[in-house]
């Protein structure tokens, strides 16, 4: 009954704009502008019916409530264009719908993802004015009742803010259209063409401006940590390359980098995007990924993202032999204590480093059981484990007795690949996609799918017959 009756309703005010007769009367008080006064009463009633209920605990009605008020969103602009004679978007109405959508607990995911993919990602105008309108309502200055509205403000953004920021990152992840277009010309409202200036809803400029300033406000909200990961783990593909000016997000990514842990892990992506691509300069990158290699490095849901780079990170010549040694030696130090999924990559990660990098092969020299070198074990190791600066370590003095010990490893599959650094480095590089999604289950599928050669041996012969004499049963059972 209320979704017939609102939908009635809609349909007798869409005929009113098309009459005029919602229209403001500029020429005093007649009796034409009484009724078109008393008719925009009634209409601004049910707008506000409307916004009610975009609360509502029903998914259905939010959603048939958001379809009504876009529609009075297109009869507004269409009305609004043709009085001024150009274009005109009425986004006092639609940045009020917006606030209750974004701002709310009770926006339901159905609502949310009807947003996005009936509106957003269709029309170029309500996706302009979205990242224009989350701009401003993520200000810390924004006031909905500023500009004489009446009534007091019931909840502020920083009670809402968990709510924003949900509702907000959801939508804005759901939007695929990039702003990487040349010209937009899909409006929904389009009584009149827009003009091309620069700040115009048609203008790719003022897109790329609208989608940098929108995500550089929500950057700045108190993000909760799944938010804070998901954001990071997009960064790099859906947010730098479109952005009018990248380096703005560099105290973010500064910030992630420095908090440690997998927020740490997740920011190096976006980080070595803004230095490789942007001319970024971070001083003490190097110490700060050296400080990453702790031992839940290997244990961590993103190991296989992090060295994934970090093969790029260490990819230069021009790196000093001392640094690649001291990441050398700490990824060795961290294996011997990994579970065998985190050493099956520290191995190939090891030896490709010592391919790149010839200077480091001292390490190996260094070994027990080598000769040329004077050989370090672990009892006579100068290495500095916990020292934080890599230049200070003594890392270039000391040996890979690690590895040595992986080659009695308790799993052969790890102490098998292990061995390769006793035979000459005449293999090529290992391919590190081959090694870095392995898991217990990976290791287990692998071991019980293959044929074994021979029959094990075992240490119980098998019985010849149901007693055996000597057994202890067999003193009690007499056949």
């Amino acid at each position: 009954t209320m979704f017939v009756a609102t939908n009635s309703l809609g349909r007798i005010f869409a005929g009113l704009w098309k009459q005029g007769l919602l229209k403001r009367n500029k020429e005093g008080k007649t009796a034409a502008s009484t009724v078109s006064d008393w008719l925009r009463g009634n209409y601004n009633e049910y707008i506000g019916i409307l916004k009610t209920q975009l609360k509502h605990s029903e998914a259905a009605i939010q959603v048939a409530a958001l379809k009504l008020l876009m529609q009075a969103v297109v009869h507004e602009g269409e009305n609004m264009s043709k009085s001024s004679g150009s274009y005109e978007f009425p986004n006092s109405l639609y940045l009020s719908i917006l606030e209750l959508i974004l701002d709310g607990s009770e926006a339901s995911d159905h609502l949310l993802r009807t947003l996005a993919d009936s509106y957003l990602n269709l029309y170029d105008d309500l996706r302009y004015y979205f990242y224009r309108d989350v701009a401003k309502i993520a200000s810390p200055d924004y006031d909905p009742f500023k500009s004489g509205k009446s009534g007091a403000r019931t909840k502020s953004l920083v009670e809402e803010a968990e709510s924003f920021v949900r509702n907000t990152f959801a939508v804005m992840g759901m939007i695929k259209v990039v702003p990487t277009a040349k010209e937009y010309t899909a409006f929904w409202v389009n009584a009149v063409s827009p003009t091309g200036d620069e700040n115009s809803v048609s203008n790719a400029a003022a897109h790329r401006k609208a989608f940098s300033e929108a995500w550089v406000a929500f950057l700045r909200q108190p993000l909760t940590a799944e938010i804070y990961k998901q954001v990071l783990l997009s960064m790099h593909r859906r947010i730098i390359p479109h952005m009018v000016d990248a380096t703005g997000l560099m105290d973010f990514l500064s910030t992630a980098y420095d908090a440690g842990g997998s927020i740490s892990l997740l920011a190096l992506n976006g980080l070595f995007t803004l230095i490789d691509q942007y001319n970024l300069n971070y001083p003490q990158f190097y110490e700060k990924l050296y400080a990453l290699f702790d031992r839940n490095l290997l244990h961590v849901k993103y190991r296989a993202r992090f060295f994934r780079l970090f093969e790029l990170f260490l990819g230069s010549s021009h790196l000093p032999a001392y640094l690649v040694a001291a990441f050398i030696k700490r990824i060795a130090r961290l294996a011997i204590s990994a579970t065998p999924s985190g050493a099956v990559t520290a191995i190939p990660v090891i030896y490709n480093l010592l391919k790149a990098h010839p200077s480091c092969m001292v390490l190996i020299h260094r070994m027990p059981g080598y000769e040329g070198e004077e050989s370090v074990d672990a009892e006579s190791d100068p290495y500095l484990a916990d020292e934080a600066d890599p230049a200070k370590c003594n890392a270039l003095s000391s040996s890979l007795w690690e590895l040595e010990t992986l080659q009695h490893h308790y799993y052969p599959n790890i102490a098998t690949l292990a061995n390769i650094f006793s035979e000459p480095f005449h293999k090529p590089k290992f391919q590190l996609e081959d090694f870095l999604d392995h898991t217990y289950s990976t290791f287990f599928d692998g071991d019980t799918a293959r044929t074994p050669k021979k029959a094990p041996a075992l240490a119980v012969q098998p019985p010849t017959a149901l007693l055996r004499t000597g057994d202890a049963i067999s003193d009690f059972l007499v056949l």
